[in-house]
Parts: structure tokens; sequence; C-alpha cells
């Protein structure tokens, strides 16, 4: 492999710094920090630019620390992108990240400050996905390759996950293993074998490969845990959900309770509002609106993925004020539901908001208040951008550290606009 000597510049997309090689080509860094001159392994090259992985460190930044997972680094797991940066510091570089998606793709000027939560570091994540090398065996796979490196605990999940004799099991040769243990519910693992277009950033239930004794049994599709229930519970602020393992749930165990929070005070709900919560899962966001709008009120939640709109359903169970439907959200699946609706909630995919929907939202006479949520700041800045171009204004930009030790952020965004004005 080329090697280069180069000075790092700042955080670029895809968890690494930019930098330019000694003939001005840029390259992509990852494993570095602003102002560190490395040396540079090419990892992946192209005509005008090429990505590499600092393999050694002439000049170290003092925001580095030693990574706590020994399989953090070049040629290791490539899930941690920061486990080598002060958490203050991931935080800052994160903020950069959003700040130039908002330049680049909305047009705006936004300092945005990224808001750490209770218990920041290691051990949050209620959610992790091992990879199964030819012999059964877990491990992590390295970055941009299906190479497994070997590994059965990962730092980054929280304690009952690490509480599950894992690597006492053989699993099926090139599939995945998720490893689900949410607040209040005992944890669970299942081997996913294809995942399905459809599902919102989860898995079909028809994925789940039957794999042990009391791991995972094939009866009805049901995956089950080693108390047999197959279902995941869970409360936030009060309420109690239940969620099907693959169905999408998020990933930080104070996330739920966090952006439930930010979306509420984002809608300034009043008793009789008409709600539309689209993209919207197991009902996470759904609930509490219901609750909120009260018998007089109205809230319809979309999600296109099937077993997540079951588990809507149930959540949300005989509250006469609320409906969920099961269809991909786009204007055409709007276009019955806009009347009246004066609020939206928008938590898609990484892929974004379907941009039919957009405009339907837009086009809605009444519509005046819009809470974005999104984990990925190109698309949330694509979005953001066209309902800046209908005549909304932005109320506040939120972003939350709740993807600690890598680039990524969840972002919550209100934007409002007077329906008098439309």
């Amino acid at each position: 492999m080329t090697t280069v000597e180069v000075v790092l510049a700042g955080p670029a997309a895809g968890g690494g710094f930019v930098a330019r090689d000694p003939g001005g080509r840029v390259l992509f860094v990852r494993h570095g920090l602003p102002g560190e001159r490395v040396i540079a392994e090419i990892t992946e090259e192209h005509p005008r630019w090429a990505r590499a992985d600092a393999i050694e460190i002439l000049e170290p930044s003092p925001d580095r620390i030693n990574p706590a997972c020994p399989a953090a680094g070049p040629g290791g797991c490539g899930g941690c992108d920061f486990q080598h940066v002060d958490l203050a510091v991931q935080r800052n570089l994160k903020a950069m990240l959003l700040e130039e998606q908002l330049r680049r793709v909305a047009k705006i000027d936004h300092t945005v400050v990224v808001e750490a939560v209770e218990g920041a570091g290691l051990g949050n994540r209620t959610r992790i996905r091992f990879g199964v090398d030819e012999l059964g065996r877990l491990g992590m796979r390295r970055h941009g390759s299906h190479d497994i490196v070997a590994i059965d605990h990962c730092p980054l999940g929280v304690e009952a996950i690490g509480d599950l004799d894992l690597d006492e099991e053989v699993w099926p040769a090139g599939a995945d293993v998720e490893v689900v243990a949410v607040t209040g519910s005992a944890p669970i693992a299942y081997a996913v074998l294809d995942e399905e277009e459809g599902a919102d950033d989860g898995e079909s239930i028809d994925d789940l490969s039957p794999v042990g004794d009391d791991v995972i049994s094939e009866e009805d599709d049901q995956v089950e845990d080693e108390s047999g229930s197959g279902l995941l519970t869970t409360t936030v602020l009060g309420e109690e959900f239940t969620v099907s393992p693959g169905v999408f749930w998020q990933i930080h165990q104070r996330a739920p309770e966090v952006l439930t929070q930010a979306v509420l005070e984002g809608l300034d709900l009043r008793e009789g509002d008409r709600v539309l919560d689209l993209y919207c899962g197991a009902g996470l966001f759904t609930l509490p609106i219901a609750r909120l709008v009260g018998h007089s009120g109205r809230v319809i939640g979309i999600e296109a993925a099937d077993v997540a709109a079951i588990d809507a359903i149930g959540n949300l169970g005989d509250l006469p004020q609320s409906r969920i439907l099961n269809t991909t959200v786009t204007g055409a699946s709007l276009r019955d539901h806009l009347a009246g609706a004066s609020r939206c909630v928008l938590d898609p995919p990484r892929r974004g908001v379907d941009r039919s929907a957009l405009l339907a939202l837009a086009g809605s006479a009444v519509m005046e208040r819009i809470v974005m949520v999104s984990c990925d700041p190109a698309t949330f800045a694509r979005d953001l951008r066209l309902l800046l171009d209908q005549g909304f204004s932005i109320a506040s930009i939120r972003a939350f550290d709740l993807f600690e030790m890598t680039e990524h952020i969840e972002i919550v965004c209100v934007v409002t606009r007077s329906s008098s004005l439309h």
C-alpha cells in the first residue's frame, strides 16, 4: 500500500479528516485529528481523491486520547470513527460537519451546538450488530469491508448485551447477528439474513433466522428471548411500548426520552390539534402526541414497515383520537389526511423524506409547524432547503450526541409558517 505524510485539516463526512497529498489530490483520512501530522496509508484510490488511514501519528493533537477498545483504529473494527477523540471535541467536530452541510446544501449559515446527554460515553447502545466469519464466530467488520475482526464484546453496548454468552453459539456464516437490550426488557439476539428495502432502518420479521436453542424459535416467525416472549417492552416518559425484534427503535438508551421531549416541545401542542406523524415506526412519538391532543384532537401515524405498523397499532391501543396507516409516505398517501392538520413530525430513515410528501405538506393551507428528526445531516439539509423555499422559517435546530464515538448525531429541527401567509 502507498503511504504519504500529510497534515490534517477539518472533518469530512465519513469519519475522516481532509488532507492533500504531495500532488494536491484530496485525501479523506480516518483515525486522525485536525492539525495532526501523520503517515497515511491509502486504502481507496480515485483520480481526484482517495481514502486513507492514519497509521502513524508524527505530531499528535492534544485532543487525542487512547481508545478504550483494542479493535478501534486502522485495520480494526469500522464502527467507531472517534474513539481516539475527547468527547467534548467529538461534539465540536460533529457540529462542524452539520454546519458545513447546512452551508453547502441548505444554503444557510447556522451555528449548532451538539448537546451531550446524561451518562455520555461508552456503554449506551441498546443494539449492537456483529458479523459472522466462515467458522460461525462473531466479530466486527473492518471499515468498508466484509472482513471480520474477531471480537465478541463491544464497549459501546449496554451492560445487558455483554451479559449474553454470544460466543457459545454457532451462528450462520456470512450473516449478521443483532443483539438488542432496551431498558426494562431482557436482551435477545437474532441472526439477520436478508434486509428488506422497505424496512425503516430495521429488518422485516421474515428476515430473522432461527439460530441456537434458547435464543430464537421458528414458531410463527416469532423471535424469542430467554423468557420466551419474543418481544421487547420498555417505558418512555411513563408510556409503555412493545417493540418486535427487527423493528426500528432508537439505538441510544437515552434517545427515546431525549428525542420525545424535544419533539413534543417543538410541536407546541394544544388540546384539539390535528397532527401527522410520518415514518412513525412503533409509535414512539405518536402515543404521547395522542395523549396531549386529547379526544378532541387527532393524530395519524404513517409507517411503511409492516411489523412496525402492527407494533404502533398495539402501542396506541384503543385511543380513539389515533390512527396508524401501514403505507409508504408520499404525496399521494398524504392527500386524504392533510385536512385540518396544522402540525407534523418527520422522522425518516437516512435517505430522507419523499419529495412529493414534502411538497404536499408545504401545499397545505393550514400546516403551520413541522418538526424534522434526522440522523443524516446531508439529507436533512436537502429537505430543510425545500421547506424553506416553500415559505417555512427555522424556529430552532438542535443536535444531540446520541452516537458517541462516531461522526453521527441526531437532529431535531422546528420549522414554522403562519397559515395566514399561505
